[in-house]
């Protein structure tokens, strides 16, 4: 990338997860005799256990994906890779490579060109998204000044996500940010306007991204 993406790159973000339990449980007079006639009465199914079976739920092995790349539609097999590095699972399809770039934050590059790649964090469900927005609006300035908001991906997916693009000299850097059920995630993808044209591939594979 053009030393443009260098800046971007020492522009950070930090979010912090605060997590706050507690519970409170009461004493029963009564709870030899309660203890009885729960003895008595039939197991009954834990809310819970639905919850977890569907947040536990199993992943085909692989799953094809359908991308534009230089004009023309291509279909290739991607299969599933967990992230070691953060709670997410998705499909990469051949020639791409994820990996974990530091704590909290993981990369899918094309496999012979590092370069060209999607910076994927996840965000927690506390976060707060207007900092989050103006922070990324920021990161895409040191890229260039002119930041814009191109239409968004025709899926379910990227519904009521935000997306800002900022190009300079060839390069482009696009940054999402989506909450859903299906995850709540950052994406800043790195591409040129080569021959080599992988933006749509990042996109399609970028649906696919769920949380454990």
């Amino acid at each position: 990338m053009k030393n443009t993406f260098k800046l971007f790159f020492m522009s950070t973000l930090l979010l912090m997860l605060l997590v706050a339990c507690g519970t409170n449980q009461n004493a029963d007079e009564d709870s030899s005799n309660r203890g009885d006639n729960e003895a008595n009465q039939p197991d009954e199914k834990n809310p819970k256990d639905d919850e977890s079976s569907e947040n536990n739920k199993i992943r085909l092995m692989e799953q094809n994906i359908k991308f534009e790349k230089n004009g023309e539609t291509e279909e290739e097999t991607a299969f599933l890779k967990e992230s070691d590095n953060q709670d997410f699972s998705m499909y990469v399809l051949p020639n791409f490579v994820l990996t974990g770039e530091e704590p909290n934050k993981d990369v899918l590059h094309l496999e012979e060109q590092s370069n060209i790649f999607m910076r994927i964090e996840l965000i927690p469900d506390d976060a707060d998204m207007k900092m989050l927005e103006e922070n990324t609006k920021i990161q895409l300035q040191s890229v260039n000044e002119e930041v814009t908001s191109p239409s968004l991906p025709n899926d379910s997916f990227f519904e009521d996500a935000i997306m800002m693009e900022a190009s300079a000299d060839g390069d482009t850097v696009t940054s999402f940010l989506i909450k859903n059920e299906q995850a709540n995630v950052k994406l800043t993808i790195f591409t040129d306007e080569s021959e080599h044209d992988y933006k749509e591939a990042f996109i399609q594979m970028a649906k696919t991204i769920e949380n454990k």
